[in-house]
C-alpha cells in the first residue's frame, strides 16, 4: 500500500474546515431566507420562505452539527473511493442486494433535486472546479483514475445539504423551497472556497496543469502545414495522455520501425480500414480519396502503394512486409491503449494482453480483423471489459467469478491459434450466456424483494381508490362514531389494497372483504323490529371474524385492536338491547351515552377529527336501511383514473415502454451518474430493476419516479464508447488524425 501523505495532509485539512463551511453555509441560507430579493432569489414564494425561516432559525445550532457530521462522512467516503478502498462509485444508502429499496417517486424528486444544485455550481464555477481536478489528480501519482482526488465535489455538498434538509421535520413544500435556495447559496460559499484549495496545493509544490492548443487536423493536409502557426483548436492540459506536442507529431510515440520514416508509418497506419472507420468524417473522405499513400522505397527497392482494402498479394513480396508492419505496429498500440483505459478492471487486464498473441495470429489470417471494430475478437473484448468494469466494486465474489470463467476462455483461444475465427464467436456467446446467466441469478436472489416492492407498488396505486369509494359509503351511513370512521378510512383500505394486490381484485377474499365494509355500516344501524335484531345476532360472529381477519392480515397493533372491537362490541351491545318503555317525564336526549359506553370512551384517546361531509342524500321513495342491507361493493364500481388523449405525445413513457432486458442507460442517483443495465421490469411494468457498479449494484425504481428522472434528463441512453472504441480514439490522437 502506497503512502499520500500529501493527500493526507489535505483530506485533513478539508475535514477540519467541515464544521466551519456549515455554519457558514447555514448563515448565508438564513440571510437569504430575510432578504430574498439581494440573493436573487425574489421569485421564490414568500410566504413558505417565512415559515421556514421561523421553523428553521431556532434549530440552528443542531443543523449546523447535522450539515457537519453529513460533509464528513462525505469527505472520508470520497477519501477511500479516491484512494481505491471504497464499496463503489457511491455510497447511496439502503441499496442492498439482500435489503432491496425502491426509488419511489420522493426519492426522484430528492435527486431532481440535487441534480440542480450540482448543475448550478458546475455552470457558475466551471474553470475554478476545473483548476482544483486538475491539481488534485498530482496528489495520488500512483493511483490509476483516481474517483474524485478532489474530496470535495459539488455533489458532495448536495448530498450533505440533501441529507440534512430532509432529515428536518418539515412541510413537504418547506423542503422543496429549501433545496432550490440552497443551490446559489452554495455557489458563494464555494466560489472562494475552491480558489483557496487550488492555491494551498501549488503552496505544497504541485504545479498547475498547463493548457494548449491542440489541432484536430485533416488527414488530407501534410503535416506541416497541419501544425502550422496560428491554427485555432481544441483547448486541453498539456499533460493529458495522446495531447501533448509528441503525440501530434506524426508517429505514434515510442515506436521506431527501421526503414520506414515515422511521417510515413502514420500514413500508413492511417490508411488501414479499422483506423479509417473511427476517423471523423472530414478525415475518412480524405483518407479515402482515389490517390492512396505511397511509400518511397529505401535501398533501391520500388515504391510501395498501399491499396486499403485490396487483399495483400505475394506480387509486392516488399509491400506485404510493410502491411505485416503496420498490422504489427497497430495492433500492439491498440492493446497498449487497452491495457491502460482507467475504466477497465484491474483484475481483467491480464485476460485481456494475453488476448494480443492470438489476436494477432488471427489477423494474418482473417483480414476482417483490421476492417472493423465489429469483428468477434473486437466484441469479445468489448464484451469482457464492459462486464467488468459494471460489476460492483464491493462484490469481489463477483468479480472472481467473472474471472475464474473467463481465464480457461482465453487459455482455449491461445491454445487453438489463429486458424479459426468461429472460436472468437462461440467464445463472445459463452461470455454472454454467463453474464445472461449471472443477471438471472441476481433476480432469484431479490425475488422476495421484488414481489414485495411490486406488491407495495400495487397497493399505492389501490389506496386514493378505495379511500374515495369508502367515503361514499360513510357519507351515506348515519350514526358511525369517529373512531370506526378512523378505522374505515386508514386500516382498513390496508386491508383491502392489501388483498387485492395479492389475491386480485375479482377474488372471492377481496370481494367478501369489501363487502364487508357494507355489513358493517350496516350492522351499526339500530334494528326496528325482533326478527332484524336476532338476524344481527346470527351475522355478527361472522362479520367481526372478517374484521379480526383483516387486523391481522396487515398486523394491526394490538391496542389498536382492543380499542375499535370494543367500540363495536359497546355499540352492537345498545343495538341488541329490547326496547322498554320509557317513563313518564321528558324525553332523554338521544345522543346521550349510555352508562356502559361512557367509561369505554373515556379511557379511549380522541380519534381524529372526520372530515366534513355533506349530508347525505336518498331517492324520495327509497327505504335507506333495506337500501343497504344484503348492498355488494363491486371492484368495477370504483372510480378510476381518466386516461390522456390518443394524440398527446408522451416522450418519458414511451422511453419507458422501450426498455427492454439487457438495455444500458445512464441513471442519475444521488448526485451520481450510473451507468445501469435494465436486469427486470414488472409485468405491469410499474417497477424496473437496474444493475450498475454503485454499491449494492442492484437498484429498482417505479415508472413514476424513472418517469420523472426521464422528463429532467436524468435518465438516458447509454452513449459512453466501447473499450475498443476508447483505444482507437486514443491511437488516432497519438497519430493526429482524431480527437
Amino acid at each position: 500500500m502506497h503512502d499520500h501523505p500529501q493527500f493526507d495532509r489535505y483530506v485533513r485539512h478539508l475535514e477540519s474546515q467541515a464544521p466551519a463551511w456549515a455554519t457558514q453555509w447555514l448563515a448565508d441560507m438564513l440571510q437569504a431566507m430575510r432578504d430574498p430579493a439581494a440573493a436573487g432569489v425574489g421569485h421564490l414564494d414568500r410566504k413558505v420562505m417565512s415559515g421556514l425561516l421561523m421553523a428553521v432559525e431556532p434549530l440552528r445550532m443542531h443543523i449546523g452539527e447535522c450539515l457537519a457530521g453529513h460533509l464528513l462522512q462525505g469527505i472520508q467516503g470520497a477519501e477511500a473511493r479516491a484512494l481505491g478502498r471504497g464499496t463503489g462509485a457511491v455510497a447511496l444508502s439502503g441499496f442492498s442486494i439482500d435489503d432491496l429499496t425502491l426509488v419511489d417517486e420522493m426519492q426522484a424528486e430528492k435527486d431532481i433535486e440535487i441534480s440542480r444544485v450540482v448543475q448550478l455550481v458546475d455552470l457558475k464555477l466551471e474553470w475554478e472546479l476545473r483548476e482544483l481536478q486538475g491539481l488534485a489528480p498530482l496528489m495520488l501519482p500512483d493511483v490509476r483514475g483516481a474517483d474524485d482526488p478532489t474530496v470535495c465535489s459539488p455533489a458532495l455538498f448536495a448530498r450533505a445539504i440533501s441529507q440534512t434538509v430532509y432529515e428536518q421535520v418539515l412541510e413537504p413544500e418547506q423542503q422543496a423551497l429549501w433545496m432550490r435556495l440552497a443551490a446559489p447559496t452554495l455557489v458563494e460559499l464555494m466560489r472562494p472556497l475552491l480558489p483557496r484549495l487550488a492555491d494551498m496545493l501549488k503552496a505544497a509544490g504541485l504545479q498547475a496543469p498547463r493548457y494548449r492548443t491542440i489541432l484536430t487536423p485533416d488527414a488530407g493536409v501534410k503535416p506541416a502545414a497541419a501544425a502550422a502557426p496560428g491554427a485555432v483548436g481544441a483547448v486541453a492540459p498539456a499533460g493529458v495522455a495522446g495531447t501533448a506536442a509528441g503525440g501530434v507529431s506524426g508517429a505514434p510515440a515510442g515506436v521506431v520501425v527501421p526503414g520506414i520514416a515515422p511521417e510515413q508509418l502514420q500514413a500508413l497506419l492511417q490508411s488501414l480500414p479499422l483506423l479509417q472507420r473511427a476517423l471523423p468524417a472530414s478525415a475518412a473522405a480524405a483518407a479515402s480519396r482515389p490517390a492512396p499513400p505511397t511509400l518511397a522505397g529505401s535501398d533501391g527497392l520500388p515504391a510501395f502503394s498501399l491499396e486499403p482494402m485490396a487483399p495483400v498479394t505475394t506480387a509486392v513480396p516488399t509491400g506485404a512486409n510493410l502491411q505485416a508492419t503496420a498490422s504489427h505496429v497497430l495492433l500492439g498500440r491498440l492493446f497498449e491503449r487497452l491495457l491502460d483505459d482507467p475504466q477497465l478492471a484491474p483484475a481483467l487486464r491480464g485476460a485481456i494482453a494475453r488476448l494480443e498473441a492470438p489476436v494477432r495470429q488471427l489477423a494474418a489470417h482473417d483480414p476482417g480483423v483490421l476492417s472493423s471494430e465489429q469483428h468477434p475478437a473486437w466484441a469479445l473484448i468489448n464484451k469482457i471489459a464492459s462486464h467488468s468494469s459494471a460489476l460492483p466494486a464491493h462484490d469481489a465474489e463477483r468479480g472472481e467469478a467473472f474471472q475464474r470463467f473467463v481465464d480457461p476462455l482465453v487459455s482455449r483461444l491461445n491454445a487453438l491459434g489463429g486458424d479459426q475465427p468461429e472460436a472468437y464467436v462461440q467464445a463472445l456467446q459463452q461470455v454472454e450466456g454467463f453474464i445472461d446467466a449471472e443477471r438471472e441469478q441476481q433476480i432469484e436472489r431479490t425475488r422476495p424483494a421484488t414481489d414485495a416492492l411490486s406488491q407495495h407498488e400495487a397497493e399505492s396505486r389501490l389506496l386514493p381508490l378505495l379511500r374515495d369509494q369508502v367515503e361514499v359509503q360513510l357519507t351515506r351511513a348515519q350514526d358511525v362514531s369517529p373512531l370506526v370512521q378512523t378505522f374505515l378510512r386508514g386500516p382498513w383500505i390496508e386491508v383491502l389494497a392489501k388483498v387485492m394486490a395479492t389475491e386480485g381484485a375479482e377474488s372471492p377474499e377481496a370481494q367478501a372483504l369489501v363487502g364487508t365494509v357494507d355489513e358493517l355500516l350496516a350492522s351499526l344501524q339500530r334494528p326496528e323490529t325482533p326478527e332484524a335484531r336476532a338476524e344481527l345476532r346470527r351475522r355478527l360472529p361472522r362479520l367481526i371474524g372478517r374484521v379480526q381477519q383483516g387486523m391481522a392480515l396487515i398486523d394491526l397493533p394490538q391496542q389498536h385492536r382492543n380499542r375499535v372491537l370494543t367500540e363495536l362490541m359497546q355499540t352492537h351491545r345498545r343495538h341488541l338491547a329490547e326496547r322498554t318503555e320509557a317513563p313518564a317525564g321528558p324525553a332523554s336526549s338521544p345522543t346521550s351515552p349510555s352508562p356502559a359506553a361512557a367509561p369505554v370512551a373515556a379511557r379511549a384517546p380522541a380519534p381524529v377529527a372526520a372530515p366534513a361531509r355533506p349530508a347525505p342524500e336518498f331517492a324520495p321513495d327509497s327505504d335507506v336501511p333495506d337500501a343497504w342491507q344484503g348492498h355488494e361493493t363491486h371492484v368495477g364500481t370504483l372510480p378510476t383514473v381518466p386516461m390522456a388523449l390518443g394524440d398527446e405525445v408522451d416522450e418519458a413513457s414511451d422511453w419507458i415502454d422501450g426498455l427492454r432486458a439487457g438495455r444500458r442507460c445512464k441513471l442519475y442517483l444521488q448526485g451520481v451518474w450510473a451507468t445501469a443495465q435494465l436486469a427486470w421490469a414488472s409485468d405491469n411494468g410499474a417497477i424496473f430493476m437496474f444493475t450498475s457498479n454503485l454499491a449494492g449494484g442492484m437498484h429498482s425504481l417505479t415508472r413514476r419516479a424513472l418517469k420523472r428522472l426521464r422528463s429532467e434528463g436524468l435518465a438516458t441512453d447509454l452513449a459512453d464508447p466501447s473499450a475498443v472504441q476508447r483505444a482507437l480514439g486514443g491511437l488516432l490522437q497519438d497519430l493526429g488524425a482524431g480527437a
